[in-house]
């Protein structure tokens, strides 16, 4: 990705007209940075806040001399902790469900009078149950965006799920 004050942000490569001279879309791959910065156009990068906890705004662009590259940065806003938790929860939830999903059938098969489901099978179903009551629990008590974040940093609503009775670990 580069930038140039005249052209914008080029997320691409693609042909330019610069200065009454028409450049092919390759400059951008086979020029070297200081090629490119003689005609006006410097490497960019995007420095966005984490979506998980913010929101974003208009674009501001920064020159950062110590690496000679243009800098896009976007505004940011912290998310309500409760909008947070409570999609937290959903994907817990969402996590319980598809994963207790998998084997429905061996519970359906049971009730229409069919082969029972083992007691493993029983067990980790339960302890699926647990383990996405638990984590809302947890979620529950998160009190602020920090808290949020040192939860995720931890695993958050992906770690600690159990393995089913046929898993081998690799």
């Amino acid at each position: 990705m580069w930038y140039s004050p005249s052209y914008g942000l080029i997320k691409s490569p693609r042909a330019i007209t610069k200065d009454g001279l028409q450049h092919p879309a390759q400059i951008f791959r086979k020029w070297s940075k200081a090629e490119l910065a003689n005609i006006g156009f410097h490497p960019a990068r995007l420095s966005v806040a984490d979506h998980r906890y913010y929101n974003t705004s208009g674009e501001e662009y920064s020159f950062d001399n110590e690496k000679s590259e243009w800098v896009v940065s976007y505004g940011s806003s912290e998310r309500n902790v409760d909008d947070i938790k409570k999609s937290m929860k959903v994907n817990v939830k969402g996590i319980a469900s598809s994963t207790l999903s998998q084997s429905d059938w061996m519970s359906v098969r049971e009730h229409d009078g069919g082969t029972a489901m083992s007691a493993d099978w029983k067990t980790y179903r339960a302890a699926i149950r647990t383990e996405s009551n638990d984590k809302e629990v947890e979620i529950d008590a998160l009190a602020d965006l920090d808290a949020i974040k040192a939860y995720d940093e931890t695993g958050g609503v992906n770690a600690g799920w159990p393995n089913d009775p046929d898993y081998i670990a690799p």
